[in-house]
């Protein structure tokens, strides 16, 4: 059996869309695992309708808390041997659960990935999109989910083993709790197989947690600081358990830190200033280095010499 985990929050303009692709998937042997975290709306009504008429679903109420906690929660109520993750707010093929579970079966795996998507409603946007099937070890989709085109770290689009997840809980005291375990599960599993086609739909609106990320003014201080400790604490993690991938593990966080410095003059974010010169004294020190590494992009070269080699 598969289990779905979905966290919702006052998302009564959403949550309907999501609930009918889960049920009318393909693949029909899953139970859905629903966690209301704390919603003042409609949506408690919303899902009380639904689990009434279908015994696959399970509600959890909490009273409210980190989306690592409903998570965590969600993993431990689950029965199923793998589990997958959808939001709230999203839209899924109907095939979703079947495409990557006969991923899973046929390759031995115990992570598989499928290719998204992203857009407002009424437009899509590739992302994550590889028309082929590769089936690699823990190491290589770190190195995939490093380079960031292929393999993102947010844990919808994904099919996970339950055992995996259990070794490593989601962090509860950060809002982005993805970062600062996707990589321990890949790390941890014996196969990761990915075939990116498009079976996940990310839609973005003002109300995404995520919405940051494609708009500069909202970044914060306690956001950026947040994603430096995560990336730092993956480097540390990859240079104990896979020092093999460590250079370009490091890699990885020079270059976020490189783009938060021009991201902080770019738009002028001013709370993030006492961050910049810490970056930049990080990157000053490490510039020989940074700059020789094979992976590095022309844009980053600019970027060090325009904000660091001055």
């Amino acid at each position: 059996m598969i289990s779905v985990i979905m966290l919702t929050y006052n998302r009564e303009k959403f949550v309907t869309n999501m609930i009918e692709d889960v049920l009318n998937q393909s693949y029909k042997n899953f139970e859905f695992i629903i966690i209301d975290n704390g919603s003042s709306d409609k949506t408690p009504l919303i899902l009380e309708g639904y689990a009434n008429k279908d015994n696959r679903i399970r509600v959890i109420t909490l009273p409210g808390g980190s989306i690592g906690h409903g998570r965590n929660v969600g993993v431990n109520s689950a029965k199923g041997e793998h589990i997958a993750f959808v939001d709230d707010d999203d839209r899924i093929e109907p095939d979703y659960l079947e495409f990557l579970y006969n991923l899973v079966q046929s390759n031995e795996a115990d992570i598989a990935i499928c290719g998204t998507s992203e857009g407002n409603g009424s437009t899509r946007i590739p992302q994550c999109i590889l028309e082929e099937k590769r089936i690699l070890t823990g190491e290589e989709a770190v190195c995939l989910l490093l380079e960031r085109k292929y393999v993102r770290a947010s844990t919808p689009g994904k099919l996970y083993n339950k055992n995996i997840l259990k070794l490593w809980p989601f962090v509860e005291n950060f809002k982005h709790e993805d970062i600062h375990t996707q990589y321990k599960y890949m790390l941890s599993a014996n196969k990761v197989v990915i075939y990116g086609l498009d079976k996940y739909y990310f839609t973005r609106h003002e109300g995404n947690v995520s919405r940051f990320t494609s708009a500069a003014e909202l970044w914060t201080k306690q956001t950026m600081s947040d994603y430096l400790v995560a990336f730092h604490n993956r480097t540390e993690f990859i240079k104990e358990n896979a020092p093999q991938i460590y250079q370009q593990t490091l890699y990885s966080e020079w270059s976020y830190m490189i783009s938060m410095i021009d991201k902080i003059s770019r738009y002028n974010i001013e709370e993030c200033r006492e961050i910049q010169q810490k970056l930049i004294s990080i990157l000053a020190s490490n510039y020989d280095i940074f700059c020789s590494m094979p992976w590095i992009k022309d844009f980053e070269l600019e970027w060090m010499n325009c904000y660091v080699n001055i």
